[in-house]
This record gives C-alpha cells, structure tokens and sequence, in this order.
C-alpha cells in the first residue's frame, strides 16, 4: 500500500530537543555517524504507535520492534531525562485518494428527511470534508509526578497546513479543554462578515474556544482571502437551535471518556442535546456530532491503519533454523529479525518467490549467486507396510546456489541470511512505510549498490515508502549514477525511472550539548546534491588516500586555523 505519511517532527525525543522536521520521499536514506538520532527517527514512529494503537505512554517493548526495539520509557525517551519537559511529535499525512475515517455506523442518506436546514447541513458538513488535503496529528507528552507515569497532555489535529483543533489536559490528564480554530481554511466560504454571528454565540460558546489562536492571534488569520468568512459559526447557531446542550468553556461537554488530551478511538464523541426534539434537530445532532467526530478521531485512526502496516526491520537478521516452519500464530514483530520474510516467501505468492528469486541471483540485479525455491514435502512414517503420510503437506523456502545445489540458509554465508529479508520487505507491496536499520550488513558492495536498485523498484512499481538507516555511500551512488543516466537517456533496459522528488537523503548531527539536527539534501536531475553535505560527502574516503601533508592541512582547516 502506498504511504501518505510526508513528514515527521520531533521536539524534546531523546536527542532532538529542538523541534526538527523530516520531510518523507518514496526513499528517505537516514545518515550520520553513531549515536546521531538515527535510529531515534524509527523509534518515534514506533512510539506513535504504541500510544495510537495501545495507549501505551510509557511504552518500553513495541508490537513491531521484537527484540530489536526496547523504548525504555518515558522517561527514557524524553531530552535529557528531564521529566518538566514534554515530548512533542508530529505527523503530516497527504490524503490524496484516501479520506479520514468517519465514525457513524450507517450513511445519511438512509435517513428519509426533506427538511432544508438538514440537508443544508449535512452539504456543508460534507464540503469541509472535501477541503482537507493534508491533516497532521500532533502529540505531547508529559509527566505527572504525583501518578509517576507520563500523561497524553496535548493532541491537535492540523488541516491544510494550519492548526484545526486542539485538546490541552492538566498535567494529572484529568481535566481536557477543546478548541476549534473556525478561521482554518476548510471552513472558509464566501459570504458577509461572521463575526457579528460568533458574538451573538457567546451565551452558547465562548469565542475563545472558536477564535483566538493560542488567545494571541485575532480570530481571523492574515492568510484570510478577501471575502471569505467562517461557515462555522453558521454550523453552531444551528445545533444550538437544534437543542445541543452548551458544552460549556473548553468544549468540557464533548471530552467524555477522554484518556488526558488523547480521544478514545473506538467511539464517537458523546454531544448532549437534551432539547432535540422532532426528527429535524435529531438530525442535525447527529450529523454535528459525526462531523466533530471525524474531526477530532478520524485523523488518528487514519494514522493508527498506516502505523500498523509500517514494516520495521531491525539490524540483525536471523538466520532460520533447519526445519523451519511457519508459525501458525502470527507476529507483528516477525519482520523485526527477518523471520517474517521467510514465513512470507512459504506463505505468499508463487509471483513474489520468482521476483525474490530474480532479485537475488540475477547479475544485473543483486548478483548474490542465489537463487530461491519454494517445495512441497510430506513427511510418511516408515513403520507401516506402506508408508502413510503424517500431517499436512507443507512448503519450504529454500536457496539454490549456481550448480542447481538446494541449500538451506545456514548452509551458505551470513550476508545471505541478511539481505534476503530486506528484498523480500521490498518486493511485497503490502506495508507502508518499510523501515530498515543497516540493509547493508555483511554484504559486498557490488551487492549495496544492488540495493539501490531494489529500493527505486520497491517504490515506483510496488508502492512503497521506504525510511532507511544506513552508513552505506554505495547506496548513495547507485541512486546519483541511475538519475545520471536518466538524464542523459542513458538508463539500462529494465531499469526503473526516478524523479528527484521521489529521494531525500537526511544527515543527523549531534552537537557537542547533544542536540539533534537534520539537514536534508536531495538529487537534482542529473544526480547531483541539491545542497552541500555537511563536512563532505563521506569525506573519511578520500582522506585515507591523501599523504599525509595534505590530511594535516584539511584537518587544520576543518579546525579553523590559518593556513
């Protein structure tokens, strides 16, 4: 599946103290040296979705990390241990064909009314839905001393680029306040001024909670367009009328059943109408309340169903033991040590084992010399006259080196239990995002530049995202080389086409205070960087083969001293 998550920020998470975003390519390559942040990237998308998936704050193990991934914490996981301050991070998705998930159980159009203010209504509840082209989650988290556990403190949700809603919770997550920015573009029409209309709500809600902006900013924002007006004042006077009981300063009312600023994501919204009476208002109630719903919910059950189809793949692989078998309960974390790639090549498609296969033997591909089989075997027992079959028939993947010998995984070099898993991740088409720490270990680099192949593959013909981890300069240089030859009309037959929007390289550097920053570099069409590398595009190369007078001036140079 193709992923629709674009960025990633993050503030106050282990080294990032300042807010650093990352914007996410089709391939996204993350760079630095050890303990840079690197693997911190993966991790915050692991947290987000433990706290998404299980309300799991003071996450240590993860559903899909396995052994590989051990969070630690809160209190691990927040800059510096530092327990007043609170972790932030954000994520952008880009909707596309897809559409935030609605809440209420059977459609409108089941209902039999012909009253105008209903269907006047339910349109414009709909054309705000069709307004939103970005929405982002955003999550802060602190600690609550008094409980010794940390607490969801903030939750806003942000549409089209600006701030839509926002919940702040007390530090004890006990109490939660609501606020709806009624100036975000998604509620912009054109009409006459509004805000005599807000004012006249006043007694109803206050216009803080559908106005100022951080009770800074005037209500209405300067990127306003002449003529345009909140249609969101119009939507409140009329379930006001409809009888919505007045939800009192924050929105207090909706927030039931609230875990801190966190809403439950298995319900909609509770919105009292003790004054609903006839068909009518009912109607407009429950419309409200479904759009409020969707609203404040449904971009997080949005990024939960992409969190879950994220495919992690930890730094080491493991080799599967001779007689392996599929596990007949499945495992979220399998991916971690590649195990689940092996389950994959015995479980999935004949199509996908012959791709898999290509890929690792073919020389204009990977070149390992190894090709991959799937069989059939029945095991009999021979204390019968005549054998008689035990169990199911089963499958076995297995490798094939170049004389046609079949050979299981521990028969062959380490390098091969390491890279299959990556290819495997690569050619299912399943996942979103597919995260992997180090695809490089113990493997030739005529085979790292294979890789480079396999990732553009993975990407532009099976949908994938990819958020890599790696040391890897080979990797590196087989996407520059295949932009090169793109421009120059040069691309080997079968070679995948890439524009240099589809890749990012992110350089992480710590600073000697241990903050974290991110400096994002891309290709340009002929396959050079689009900015500086930050201290040389991995310089140690070239300064291994200098003599030793020219090392001496590049280090006196680095170090600012004169010449």
């Amino acid at each position: 599946m193709t992923s629709i998550i674009k960025s990633l920020t993050l503030s106050n998470f282990k080294g990032f103290s300042n807010e650093v975003r990352i914007e996410l390519r089709p391939i996204t390559m993350l760079f630095g040296a050890n303990s840079a942040g690197k693997s911190s990237v993966l991790q915050a998308l692991h947290y987000v979705g433990e706290i998404l998936e299980r309300q799991n704050v003071n996450a240590d193990r993860t559903l899909q990390g396995g052994e590989a991934i051990d969070l630690g914490g809160f209190l691990s996981l927040v800059h510096g241990h530092d327990d007043q301050k609170q972790i932030e991070i954000a994520i952008e998705m880009e909707l596309g064909a897809s559409s935030i998930p609605e809440l209420v159980p059977d459609a409108f159009e089941d209902w039999q009314t012909s009253d105008k203010d209903v269907w006047w209504m339910y349109e414009t509840l709909q054309n705000i839905r069709r307004e939103v082209q970005t929405v982002g989650v955003r999550l802060r988290v602190g600690w609550n001393g008094q409980r010794e556990q940390p607490v969801v403190q903030g939750y806003e949700i942000d549409a089209n680029g600006e701030w839509c809603l926002k919940i702040a919770a007390s530090a004890d997550g006990r109490d939660a306040q609501m606020r709806i920015n009624h100036a975000n573009s998604i509620f912009m029409v054109e009409g006459p001024d509004g805000d005599q209309l807000l004012s006249e709500l006043e007694n109803f809600v206050s216009a803080e909670d559908l106005g100022k902006t951080d009770g800074e900013q005037s209500a209405k924002q300067p990127n306003t367009p002449p003529g345009k007006v909140s249609v969101l004042s119009s939507v409140f006077d009329m379930v006001k009328e409809a009888g919505m009981e007045r939800p009192g300063d924050g929105l207090r009312a909706w927030l039931t059943g609230f875990r801190g600023a966190l809403p439950r994501l298995d319900q909609m919204l509770y919105i009292p109408a003790p004054g609903a009476r006839g068909a009518q208002n009912v109607y407009m109630v429950r419309e409200f309340t479904a759009f409020l719903s969707w609203l404040t919910v449904g971009p997080a059950l949005l990024l939960r169903d992409q969190l879950r189809q994220m495919r992690y793949i930890g730094p080491l692989r493991r080799i599967p033991p001779r007689g392996f078998d599929v596990s007949l309960t499945k495992s979220d974390s399998a991916w971690s040590d590649g195990m689940a790639a092996w389950e994959t090549l015995v479980t999935g498609s004949q199509d996908l084992v012959e791709r898999v296969s290509e890929w690792m033997q073919s020389p204009a591909k990977l070149g390992t010399g190894y090709a991959v089989t799937r069989r059939a075997y029945q095991e009999f027992n021979p204390n019968q006259p005549v054998p008689q079959p035990i169990g199911p028939i089963r499958k076995r993947a297995q490798l094939v080196d170049g004389a046609g010998l079949t050979l299981q995984p521990q028969d062959v070099g380490v390098g091969i239990s390491q890279v299959l898993p990556v290819v495997v991740a690569a050619q299912d088409g399943s996942a979103s995002v597919v995260c992997i720490e180090q695809p490089e270990l113990h493997i030739h680099p005529a085979v790292q530049v294979g890789l480079g192949d396999l990732f553009i593959d993975g990407a532009m013909n099976q949908g994938l995202s990819f958020l890599i981890e790696t040391h890897s300069e080979h990797l590196v240089m087989r996407l520059q080389r295949r932009m090169r030859e793109q421009a120059a009309g040069e691309l080997p037959d079968g070679a995948t086409r890439i524009k240099p929007d589809d890749v990012s390289f992110v350089y992480l550097d710590r600073s000697d205070e241990g903050t974290v920053t991110a400096c994002q570099i891309g290709l340009t069409a002929d396959g050079k960087f689009d900015s500086p590398w930050p201290q040389g595009f991995f310089s140690e190369r070239a300064v291994e083969v200098l003599p030793a007078a020219m090392r001496a001036k590049l280090e006196a140079a680095r170090r600012g001293e004169p010449k």
